[in-house]
């Protein structure tokens, strides 16, 4: 049980640092002017959503324990094709919606889950 804790709590943690490192990003890409730190700031923020939908998913699959192989990889396939749908859906707004800048955005998105790699380097 103390493990599980802990690696909840790692996640959290993580956010915090990502959350940091975004308003850096943002600070910097504000030298470019407001609508590149806007796009810098939705494209972190789009990498920020993801990792909430993964804590969720981890802290689900922590409630709900079982021994049955099958309902757990069928959650973590779940999982995955959630973070990815949210992922593309945020992407398709920012630029045909929102029309943002790509660069910033894209930047930022890979910059914040960098960040949550190496944060998390010794696994979840």
């Amino acid at each position: 049980m103390m493990c599980r804790q802990i690696r909840i709590r790692t996640i959290g943690n993580s956010l915090k640092i990502q959350i940091i490192i975004l308003v850096f990003i943002v600070l910097f890409f504000l030298w470019y002017g407001a609508g590149t730190a806007i796009s810098c700031l939705y494209g972190g923020g789009i990498a920020i959503v993801n990792a909430l939908l993964q804590e969720r998913c981890l802290v689900n699959s922590v409630k709900w324990d079982r021994l049955d192989v099958t309902v757990n990889l069928r959650k973590a396939y779940r999982c995955f094709v959630r973070r990815w749908v949210a992922t593309i859906i945020m992407f398709a707004v920012g630029f045909a919606v929102l029309k943002l800048f790509p660069l910033p955005l894209i930047t930022s998105c890979i910059a914040i889950q960098l960040a949550l790699s190496f944060w998390n380097r010794n696994g979840l």
